[in-house]
């Protein structure tokens, strides 16, 4: 075991540590004892340790720390960690309906092995899975152990959407996604099981570390994933009735941290800049509960007095339909109707505070809504939105428009951390062509079109599954690059770089169709620019406040 483990950075606020290279249980098993590590003795700055197959990720703020200073510490911990036995955990046997509706691939699987179905179902069942990491979604399974003879490379391009429990297979990893969504396994069967349900402790069926023995079953039932629904604090106030809930309106503040080792991601507002100056213009904390806007808004009744402040991009604020300022504190006495006539640019999506913020049910610490992890819901028409009790600020208050994206928006990237998968062309091309943002993106992952990225000669179409961050860009065997967002912890597409934090909210600004460029910038640059945009923030911030 090497004492100076290989590290690189993802973007100016994570570290990816690699303590070796493959799919190994052994390895895996010392993976996690020192993410426990790093959990239980935290340097100031450390947001989230996260362990994976190989490697592990740190998160950290910034602002307080860097990734020299991560490295160091990662490595200063892994020499003095006492070296034992790798330990399996428990032994977990997972029913599976195989074939037909429930296996809508095994037919594929099949013919591209050379094996009858039978065969493949029989091997599948016939060895143990240890579960590796639990990732990509809440309580995924990254199962290790497949039968070699069962190895078959991922899809060229992720299906939209699975049904909750399917059972799938690449490369020589089996998963199961326990609340369906977008995917590029091959979806060989089904589990009756309910494998995550945010309310239930623990809200996951299987952990790290778990030997997994996959049972056939002939169940003909599948439960419902748990439901969506949107619940308010019985102790906050009503201040806003919903008359029309907009195209997609959500409840999100900074994120939820502390359960990405779950499949949970950050979540969280999409643009963080947006999210922090709306607060701080009605008085609250950066990171509190706001309104996410998208296209077009909602219609909301002031059911008592109350200042709002919607910042982000100009969404045709108005107060009993006349044009209203944006960025810029407002009192609404009630009864007074608060709406949005559709972008007045090419922007996308707002953020609305309101003093106090929203007081929504916090799940795993938060209020953010996460659609794929059944916490909360959108608005809808004849909801009532409570917000903390309290004093009311006064209105007034302002601060600068923000940026909104023009003709051509440019990304700063920090590059890596698989540069060695591309060849030269193709890193060439990702920082001279001009790509343009598809309609198929969501707060998951927003899909770019363009010229198509090359890959070294002799890499693989997928690598073993790593951490993402929100910003990271995968690139598919397509070459079509994917900037992965606020709802997604684990990815197995060669990263080409991740965009810098505050120009991912830039992007969260665009709309479809919108041009893109990419620019290269060290992960030094990027902590100092950080640190550089905070200042101005602070130093705005004071202005705002006095």
């Amino acid at each position: 075991m090497p004492e100076k483990l290989p590290a690189k950075p993802q973007g100016e606020a994570a570290l990816l540590v690699y303590l070796g290279q493959g799919i190994d249980f052994a390895l895996n098993c010392r993976v996690r004892a020192l993410a426990r590590r790093l959990t239980q003795r935290p340097l100031p700055g450390v947001r989230e340790v996260l362990a994976a197959y190989h490697c592990l990720q740190v998160q950290f703020d910034p602002l307080i720390t860097d990734h020299k200073e991560m490295s160091s510490w990662v490595r200063s911990e892994h020499r003095l960690m006492p070296r034992g036995k790798a330990q399996a955990g428990r032994r977990v046997e997972l029913p599976v309906v195989y074939g037909g509706e429930a296996g809508p691939d095994l037919d594929y699987v099949a013919q591209r092995t050379g094996l009858p179905p039978a065969e493949v179902i029989r091997r599948h069942g016939a060895v143990d899975h240890p579960c590796y990491v639990m990732g990509f979604t809440p309580g995924f399974p990254y199962l290790g152990g497949l039968d070699p003879s069962l190895a078959v490379p991922r899809m060229d391009s992720p299906r939209l959407d699975n049904p909750p429990g399917s059972v799938a297979v690449a490369g020589g990893q089996t998963g199961v996604y326990p609340l369906g969504g977008p995917g590029g396994w091959w979806v060989i069967g089904r589990t009756p099981w309910l494998m995550y349900d945010p309310r239930r402790d623990p809200a996951t069926l299987m952990e790290a570390g778990d030997l997994v023995r996959f049972v056939p079953s002939h169940e003909t039932r599948f439960p419902d994933p748990p439901p969506l629904s949107l619940s308010w604090e019985a102790k906050g106030v009503e201040v806003l009735e919903v008359l029309a809930p907009g195209a997609f309106t959500t409840v999100q503040d900074a994120g939820r941290w502390g359960h990405q080792f779950r499949g949970v991601p950050v979540s969280g507002a999409y643009d963080q800049a947006a999210l922090a100056w709306a607060n701080l213009l009605v008085g609250n904390d950066p990171g509190d509960a706001a309104l996410e806007i998208t296209l077009m808004g909602p219609r909301l009744k002031a059911l008592r007095p109350v200042v709002i402040a919607a910042a982000g991009c100009d969404l045709g604020l108005t107060i009993d339909g006349k044009p209203a300022p944006m960025h810029q504190a407002l009192a609404l006495a009630p009864g007074q109707v608060l709406g949005f006539r559709g972008p007045r640019r090419r922007g996308a999506r707002a953020l609305l505070a309101l003093a106090g913020g929203a007081a929504n049910e916090r799940l795993l610490g938060s209020r953010s809504t996460y659609l794929l992890g059944r916490m909360g819901a959108p608005l809808r028409k004849g909801d009532v939105v409570r917000g903390a009790p309290g004093p009311l600020p006064p209105a007034g208050a302002a601060c600068p428009a923000l940026e909104e994206p023009g003709r051509v928006l440019t990304l700063r990237v920090v590059p890596g951390p698989n540069q060695e998968f591309f060849s030269p062309q193709g890193l060439e091309t990702f920082y001279s062509a001009q790509y343009e943002l598809t309609a198929q993106a969501d707060r998951r992952g927003a899909r770019l079109e363009g010229p198509a990225l090359s890959f070294a000669p002799g890499s693989p179409a997928s690598l073993v599954s790593e951490p993402n961050t929100p910003g990271v860009i995968q690139v598919p065997s397509g070459g079509q690059p994917i900037v992965m967002l606020r709802e997604q912890t684990v990815g197995g597409y060669p990263k080409i770089g991740t965009v810098f934090g505050p120009d991912l909210d830039r992007l969260a600004r665009a709309q479809s169709g919108q041009a893109i460029r990419f620019v290269a910038m060290s992960a030094e640059e990027a902590v100092a620019e950080a640190r550089r945009l905070d200042r101005t923030f602070q130093a705005a911030r004071t202005g705002v406040a006095s």
